[in-house]
């Protein structure tokens, strides 16, 4: 009903521009007077002196006028009574204000009905509520391509230590994997980061005469030609992996309140951008193998690519490490698994270091 007076009044002030003089019950006799009827013998007088009056009229919101004015109730009201009102300041019922002080306002509501009981010194009241927690996501997408360098390692050592044929050139024996990747924290700080995707081993020799040739027993690392110019020579190995590695992620951050009624209310936030270090581990299987060769005769560039299984190992496993921070990890892969089947080559161990996007 309220609503519906307070368009009734804005449509009377559009529609009515200057209404017909009248003597109000207070004896004033304004110039002009706008007459709101609603209801059986409802009726609202709003008296203005000038058109600026009017104007004015309509930064007031008339609706919280009629909520705080007490109207006895019908078999109490005598004949010509009036209920005045009196705004002293001119300031109370403004929509701006009112619009700051609605909720002060209701809670002031609140407390006066509960304070009704006059027996009642004083009651105190208590919010029933309980803690509650915000959290931000647990899970997010963190990387996608891991890029590095690799070698290998014999016995501890590298196999240039000891002028081997199989020995690599890191620069140039790139590791590539896509590896899309996910964080799930689990508490506080520990998270677990896993993922699985396909990678390619590529290992380039640091003689480029270097050939693997496939025997009965195993595999040999041999020369070419000495007399063919010989330009590259590399083997490259794809696997398809999974990897799982607990994270203690610093970047996670917990913060609480505890307001006067005891609510205590709790934020988490998981950002990468504080420092991480994690341990895990990986596995794979190999699903494809090739040696390419590249030399020049004659004048003429020739290129040679033999798949062959050469008696690699087909199960792939070991450590991954790795430290970040912000958007980019530092990672470090280590097979525990031979490069080689046991006793048809070389106990190799192969070693990754690289950076994940």
């Amino acid at each position: 009903m309220k609503n519906n007076i307070f368009l009734i009044a804005a449509i009377t002030f559009f529609a009515v521009p200057q209404g017909k003089a009248a003597t109000l019950p207070d004896g004033t006799n304004p110039q002009d007077t706008i007459e709101v009827r609603f209801g059986e013998k409802g009726t609202i007088l709003i008296q203005v002196d000038s058109k600026e009056d009017l104007e004015a009229l309509r930064e007031y919101d008339i609706n919280s006028m009629l909520e705080d004015i007490e109207i006895p109730a019908k078999e109490e009201l005598e004949d010509n009574e009036k209920v005045i009102y009196r705004d002293e300041k001119g300031t109370e019922y403004l929509k701006d204000s009112i619009e700051e002080d609605q909720e002060f306002r209701q809670l002031e509501r609140e407390f006066e009905d509960m304070d009704s009981d006059k027996d009642e010194e004083k009651r105190e009241y208590n919010y029933d509520r309980k803690s509650r927690r915000f959290s931000g996501s647990k899970t997010s997408f963190v990387s996608a391509l891991d890029i590095g360098i690799n070698n290998y390692l014999e016995d501890g050592n590298y196999p240039d230590n000891n002028n081997e044929q199989y020995t690599v050139k890191p620069w140039g024996s790139w590791y590539v994997a896509i590896m899309p990747t996910w964080q799930t924290h689990i508490a506080g700080k520990l998270a677990l980061d896993y993922g699985a995707g396909f990678s390619w081993y590529n290992f380039k020799f640091q003689d480029p005469r270097t050939r693997l040739v496939k025997g009965d027993n195993g595999v040999i690392f041999d020369q070419w030609d000495v007399e063919m110019q010989a330009s590259k020579s590399k083997l490259t190995i794809a696997h398809i992996n999974a990897h799982l590695v607990p994270v203690l992620d610093f970047g996670y951050r917990a913060s609480s309140r505890t307001y006067d009624d005891g609510f205590v209310q709790k934020k988490t936030r998981y950002r990468r951008n504080g420092l991480r270090i994690g341990a895990g581990a990986f596995v794979g299987t190999r699903i494809d193998s090739y040696q390419k060769l590249v030399w020049k005769e004659t004048g003429h560039k020739s290129k040679l690519r033999e798949k062959d299984n050469f008696y690699l190992e087909n199960l792939r496993y070991g450590a991954r490490f790795l430290l970040g921070y912000g958007e980019v990890d530092f990672f470090v892969n280590y097979d525990m698994s031979t490069l080689f089947t046991k006793d048809r080559g070389p106990e190799l161990n192969a070693i990754t270091f690289g950076l994940s996007f």
